[in-house]
């Protein structure tokens, strides 16, 4: 039995305030394609579909389409919610979607939700647990003692009732670590205070494959069959060496476990540039890829952004990061400057915006100026 785990689509994110509908189309196209073409028993979505509680009229069109087209083709869907996600949103209409073999587990109910499923070998049991904080398990199951993320979800576990002889999957949304070794994350995750919110891995020792999500950087958590697929796109400058892709997960007999990084190709990939500005422009090959420019040169050039826009019209973020070296040239340059006539300073800078000096009444006005505000 085979599957696509998915996870952190975070429809109607923008990166850098660049739009990105266009090309969350063009990677969920992909993905459809990806199930079709593996001819997969199910795709897992483990949360984070939308990137806000309450999405864009943009982000629910994009969920629908591909819903649809998984739906056309005979596929079915398994969803959860995660943390970004508005759980009741998500799972609107979802007993008329059960019909067409789209099923969501958004809203959580006090346990796991169970889904068995059937191939050559006998039952595949899938469970899934959307994003939940301790507090809402403590209402659920008032008697047990649950003290922190790893607590409640091992509670949940517990009373699922999981046959451990028999094949079981596991869909989730959580910040899960191994051994107390965090996964490695980026700026897109919601920023976890050390590792208080964290669920243990063991937890799961008797599921033979846990789907994860909320890290965007594909990555195994302890052993290689727990997995953070990652997000499909790059949602953050952090994010330039990720290589973002799917997993492809088929089961065999029990302990059979296979997976496979699938990889995905965005319409508009983000690459990251470093160096001084002229050295960029020498070597630039226009391209409409996203671009992340770190200019290292002693000084901050002028019009540098729009320079670089000119081949890089996609450029979504530009930072001024002196090397080593330059940073003690511009800082002793910076004293230098100190010790000058503010209205000496000033008349430099018009001359290199400009092009010519000040002429003899602006710099009496700036030099009125420069006496009111130093005086």
């Amino acid at each position: 039995m085979k599957f696509l785990h998915l996870s952190d689509l975070h429809l109607g994110r923008r990166l850098c305030e660049m739009d990105l509908t266009e090309d969350q189309a063009h990677i969920l196209a992909q993905c459809l394609d990806l199930a079709k073409g593996h001819q997969v028993d199910g795709v897992l979505i483990a949360g984070d579909v939308y990137d806000k509680s309450v999405p864009t009229v943009g982000a629910v069109g994009l969920l629908d389409e591909f819903l649809t087209g998984l739906s056309a083709a005979g596929i079915p869907v398994y969803l959860i919610s995660g943390n970004h996600d508005s759980a009741d949103r998500l799972g609107f209409g979802s007993r008329l979607l059960e019909g067409r073999g789209v099923h969501l587990a958004s809203v959580f109910s006090g346990a796991l939700e169970h889904y068995e499923l059937q191939d050559e070998y006998g039952p595949v049991h899938l469970w899934a647990l959307p994003f939940v904080r301790p507090g809402n398990v403590r209402g659920f199951w008032p008697e047990e003692e649950i003290a922190d993320y790893t607590s409640a979800v091992e509670v949940l576990v517990r009373h699922a009732g999981v046959d451990p002889s028999a094949r079981n999957l596991l869909m989730a949304h959580q910040f899960v670590t191994y051994g107390g070794k965090a996964p490695e994350t980026c700026e897109s995750e919601s920023l976890n205070l050390g590792t208080l919110d964290n669920v243990d891995a063991s937890v799961f020792d008797c599921f033979d494959y846990v789907a994860l999500g909320h890290i965007h950087g594909p990555q195994q958590v302890g052993r290689e069959t727990v997995r953070y697929c990652g997000s499909p796109l790059a949602y953050s400058v952090s994010e330039t060496r990720h290589k973002k892709s799917v997993v492809l997960v088929e089961l065999g007999q029990k302990g059979q476990v296979n997976w496979q990084a699938l990889p995905l190709h965005p319409l508009h990939p983000l690459r990251r540039l470093e160096g001084p500005l002229e050295a960029l422009m020498e070597s630039a090959v226009p391209s409409e890829d996203y671009i992340y420019a770190v200019l290292t040169d002693e000084k901050a050039p002028l019009n540098a952004a729009p320079r670089l826009r000119s081949v890089y019209p996609n450029l979504v973020k530009l930072d001024f990061r002196p090397r080593t070296g330059t940073r003690k040239a511009a800082s002793q340059r910076g004293q230098e400057l100190k010790a000058r006539p503010g209205v000496e300073v000033f008349e430099d800078f018009y001359r290199s915006v400009h092009g010519r000096p000040m002429d003899e009444e602006e710099r009496d006005i700036m030099a009125k100026l420069f006496e009111e505000v130093e005086g």
